[in-house]
């Protein structure tokens, strides 16, 4: 009998028309492999249609808030449907950039030099222990969001406020990092037994890789294996295997980070737990560096599906 697999996209965020591309694209690619699958476009009926359903596993390829974040992995945990990627507490603190860079931190791999801000923080106060601990420009941005949706470049003080106000529509807490100007790479980890895939450098031509820059055919180019000494490829692919387990990550993740040529150091900027997978995403073109066609990511990362909170026993009398 065929497996049968719910493809979750959609949803609710503010990445959920990038989402349904993935999830789209995710679900062709395992139709051709000949599963028995299907979409949900996700929303509070999930439950509902999960139990209809009765599916094998669940391919997870919602972005953003309400799907990376840990909440539907609780979801399919408590519904014992086993998943594709990390489990709720990878996904949950990968999901808040300032979480990300503490676990990263305490791992010593580096990160970049930052401030945090809280919508209820004295915007004075915050100010200045920018100027005392960072220097002009800064990126701001949400503690919360994906596809770079709400960040700002602030040349200087003067732009903080708008700024700020831009990432207090979204989230209640602000990333504010010096800028860095380097060259941006990401390196991917897929399969059970994680292989890493080689270094992408994206190359913009105009501002920072923002969200136009991502989804906009010609705004970035971009080059696989990324033309960087083999020292700083090895160097990245080690540093990005470091976090992967430092999050605890399993079975699919992207690991964003900036190289800086005048000074030879690299940082880690991000980790995506739920990358863009579609024929011309990131991850799947790295993948291609190594011979491996779109079909083959998404079936290598089908087969990592499990739940990832076993043995439990659930006892009704403590709830009564």
């Amino acid at each position: 009998m065929r497996n049968k697999i719910a493809v979750l996209m959609g949803g609710m965020s503010a990445e959920r028309e990038i989402s349904l591309v993935s999830g789209q694209a995710v679900l062709k690619a395992l139709k051709e492999l000949g599963y028995d699958s299907f979409g949900i476009d996700v929303s509070p009926d999930l439950p509902f249609e999960l139990l209809e359903a009765k599916p094998d596993a669940a391919f997870i390829a919602l972005h953003g808030r309400g799907g990376e974040d840990g909440t539907v992995q609780g979801l399919l945990e408590i519904m014992r449907i086993p998943y594709t990627g990390c489990g709720v507490f990878s996904s949950a603190a990968t999901m808040d950039k300032v979480v990300t860079k503490t676990i990263l931190k305490g791992h010593d791999i580096p990160v970049i030099d930052d401030v945090v801000a809280r919508k209820e923080d004295d915007l004075s106060e915050v100010l200045e222990e920018v100027n005392e601990r960072l220097s002009y420009p800064v990126m701001v941005k949400p503690a919360r969001e994906g596809s770079s949706i709400g960040v700002t470049k602030v040349n200087s003080e003067w732009g903080m406020h708008d700024a700020l106000d831009e990432v207090f529509r979204r989230d209640d807490k602000a990333l504010i990092e010096r800028y860095v100007d380097g060259r941006l790479i990401t390196v991917g980890i897929i399969g059970t037994e994680p292989t890493v895939l080689p270094v992408l450098e994206i190359r913009v031509k105009d501002g920072f890789y923002d969200y136009q820059a991502k989804y906009e055919r010609g705004r970035a180019q971009y080059e696989v294996p990324a033309k960087i000494s083999e020292e700083i490829s090895e160097y990245a692919r080690k540093v990005a295997l470091s976090s992967f387990k430092a999050l605890e990550c399993e079975g699919v993740a992207r690991i964003d980070m900036i190289y800086e040529e005048n000074n030879d150091t690299l940082a880690v900027l991000e980790i995506n737990t739920v990358p863009g997978m579609t024929e011309t995403s990131l991850l799947p073109k790295a993948a291609r560096a190594l011979g491996l066609t779109f079909t083959d990511v998404v079936e290598i990362i089908l087969k990592s599906a499990r739940l990832k909170i076993e043995n439990q026993t659930f006892c009704l009398s403590r709830l009564s």
